[in-house]
């Protein structure tokens, strides 16, 4: 249980990170929707998979995501934060795993944030899309996870974060949320949360080197008949497929002139699962390695 409500709290906090970075428009905000754009790729590598204790095949994985998001100002102190969201995941598997070959998401991002005081400002925000693996696109591949949070600035380098999360693939449809963020040396940040835990060095302004712990993964509606893979198993057809990778590692965030930042990062995985809940079905990788690199530019 406990690693699907950390699944469920990261994916949400990875498809809704524009709206999380998001401040208020100062009065020089350019009136254009789209201000920022991103692409991350990111491997692990090949490793076996067991069911229970016995090997049952291999997998890789690789993910591809881009988004692009903008900010419209509504009212002093209040914003319109839109987006669209897209992700490939390869599951690379071996012949006669029980995985679909893919799985994909189409969402918009919409979000609103606002500020209350001086201490307390809010975000509302909702990803409406399609979560499955294409092969058959209906309803039953939608979703429209929910993500409430309220931040509070304790002071300048300190600001909590309190929530709740909504996720109807999810085993856990409901969840709170708690972070922190602390700027506790000038170049030194702890930050406790979702997508990442860790503590991050500003070298200089452009450069910046982090390590400690992220999560990949998602929910995902598999309307693909993957057949009956073990005596007393439901068919795997119509089914959630719950994917976890918990990892660990490093890497630095550089700033480039123009806008542009490059993110490279490296390590090893500590948990790899893939569940299908309501089968009462699921595979545990071994620990692997893995890179990932993303691209963003901010107008």
């Amino acid at each position: 249980m406990k690693h699907r409500r950390l699944l469920a709290l990261s994916a949400l906090a990875l498809s809704l990170a524009p709206a999380l970075r998001a401040q208020p428009a100062s009065a020089t905000f350019r009136p254009a929707l789209a201000d920022e754009y991103s692409a991350t790729f990111s491997y692990s590598g090949g490793g076996d998979l067991k069911r229970g204790t016995a090997k049952a095949g291999e997998v890789s994985v690789s993910r591809f995501d881009f988004s692009v998001s903008g900010r419209l100002p509504l009212r002093q102190g209040l914003i319109f934060i839109p987006g669209l969201a897209y992700s490939h995941v390869t599951l690379d598997a071996s012949t006669g795993v029980p995985l679909p070959e893919s799985v994909q998401e189409l969402s918009l991002s919409l979000g609103v944030r606002g500020v209350l005081s001086q201490k307390w400002a809010y975000l509302a925000a909702l990803r409406p899309g399609f979560y499955g693996d294409f092969k058959t696109i209906n309803g039953d591949s939608f979703n429209a996870p929910v993500f409430l949070a309220a931040f509070y600035v304790q002071n300048p380098d300190l600001t909590w974060t309190f929530g709740v999360t909504a996720n109807a693939f999810n085993d856990n449809p409901v969840m709170p949320v708690v972070g922190v963020r602390w700027k506790f040396a000038s170049d030194w940040q702890l930050d406790v949360g979702f997508p990442r835990t860790g503590v991050s060095y500003t070298v200089d302004s452009n450069l910046t080197l982090r390590g400690g712990l992220s999560v990949m993964g998602g929910n995902y509606r598999i309307t693909e008949n993957l057949g009956v893979p073990a005596p007393g198993i439901r068919r795997l057809a119509n089914t959630i497929l719950d994917l976890t990778e918990v990892r660990v590692g490093a890497g630095l965030a550089y700033k480039f002139a123009g806008g542009l930042e490059l993110d490279a990062d490296v390590g090893i995985t500590t948990l790899r699962r893939f569940e299908y809940p309501d089968r009462d079905f699921r595979l545990n990788g071994d620990n692997v390695g893995w890179v990932s690199l993303a691209i963003r530019h901010r107008f």
